[in-house]
């Protein structure tokens, strides 16, 4: 599993080089598309197309992680969209487009040189900060529902710290065992952190009844964070993990965090083995050559999924009817058609009508996906994501829509 993940971040880290040197040339073809829009009207197809490069930069640069370029594009897309453009002269904004490029520029150097006094200078002026580890991008995913148990504010806000890093998406918590326990009996958590010592059943003690009684988390892992371990009763169950409160805590917590994440990747990977015979195909329609590049790296732990990449979203249907897919994946903007349209066109189809279809987007606009999901998405995955990660999120969907 190791080499596994040591040559897909090889391969990554190759294509990320290989995506900024491209990128470099790329902007100064940019360059000089802007300096054409001189004298023209600020909303024609050539702006169009210009805001759309910009907003594949983003997603794309993001995917590799490379934050800092795809701040500095979200920003530089930011000028499209801004209402204040209208009052300024055209040549003020084709000011703001070439400085704005000219950053991108820089960050790209500097990324390539591994310059990291400039990337921490121009995070400062971003206002960003430092991306989240490659280890904490892979284990998102063992880590999305965590409840803890704690009454101590102090505690609370350190373990929600901690779990930060490794990206909990959802992290619950109560201060007693008895609410606790209500939770438990409810709802699946993927990990669950609790003190020795809370009010009305002790973290042991809470341990003990979910695991005598079936529930959606008699095999959930429990971390329990105690400063006096020889209090632990024997004849209770005792936690998958204990934790001293002490000065190591933090170490401590993070090194037991990683042992389960390790446990979790394994298993998902003997899990995906053993399926490896069945046959999933998506078909990606995206206008941008970059994001098929990265789906495919994403798959390729995978080797029971197809990939079908489409650029002109036009040929869509027919493709579609060709191929069969078991999802059609679409990215929201795209020309000449949208996203939107093109779905639209599918459900149409009464051969192609049962096909789950999902969306890439690059935006957090609500009424967006109040669209999304009205045109009936099955999922929506925001742009950038994680190629490490990515790939899982669409099997999971597969294993639940069987």
């Amino acid at each position: 599993m190791a080499r596994v993940e040591e040559k897909f971040d090889a391969e990554l880290a190759a294509e990320r080089d290989s995506y900024l040197r491209e990128l470099l040339s790329n902007l100064e073809e940019l360059e000089t598309v802007i300096l054409d829009l001189s004298g023209t009207d600020k909303e024609t197809e050539q702006t169009r197309m210009l805001a759309r490069q910009i907003h594949t930069i983003k997603g794309t640069a993001g995917s590799l992680g490379l934050d800092l370029l795809s701040a500095a594009a979200h920003r530089m897309e930011d000028l499209f969209a801004d209402p204040r453009r209208r009052e300024n002269t055209n040549e003020k904004f084709i000011d703001q487009l070439l400085a704005q490029n000219d950053l991108l520029a820089s960050i790209a150097e500097a990324y390539l040189d591994d310059n990291e006094r400039f990337l921490d200078d121009v995070r400062s002026q971003l206002g960003e900060t430092a991306p989240a580890t490659p280890a904490a991008a892979t284990e998102t995913k063992c880590f999305d529902r965590i409840l803890i148990v704690e009454p101590s504010a102090a505690t609370l806000q350190f373990c929600i710290k901690i779990l930060g890093e490794f990206g909990s998406a959802h992290v619950s918590s109560v201060h007693d065992g008895y609410e606790a326990l209500g939770c438990l009996l409810k709802e699946k958590f993927d990990a669950v952190i609790t003190s020795l010592q809370v009010p009305t059943i002790d973290g042991q003690s809470l341990t003990t009844v979910v695991r005598t009684i079936p529930g959606p988390n008699v095999a959930t892992p429990v971390i329990l964070l105690t400063s006096a371990t020889g209090a632990l009763d024997p004849a209770k169950a005792r936690p998958d993990y204990v934790v001293d409160k002490n000065a190591g805590l933090a170490k401590e917590l993070r090194r037991v965090l990683k042992q389960l994440a390790s446990s979790c990747r394994q298993a998902s990977s003997s899990t995906s083995e053993a399926g490896s015979s069945v046959q999933r195909k998506i078909l990606l329609v995206d206008d941008s050559r970059e994001i098929h590049t990265l789906v495919r790296y994403s798959f390729k732990r995978f080797p029971h999924v197809q990939i079908v990449g489409l650029l002109d979203p036009t040929t869509a249907v027919e493709t579609a009817r060709r191929v069969s897919p078991d999802l059609v994946l679409l990215d929201v903007q795209m020309s000449p058609l949208s996203g939107q349209e093109v779905m639209r066109a599918i459900k149409a189809a009464p051969e192609l009508s049962g096909i789950p279809v999902a969306f890439f987007t690059g935006t957090d606009d609500i009424g967006e996906t109040q669209e999304l999901q009205s045109l009936g998405a099955c999922q929506i995955f925001k742009k950038p994501f994680s190629p490490k990660t990515f790939s899982e999120q669409v099997v999971n969907f597969f294993e639940n829509d069987k």
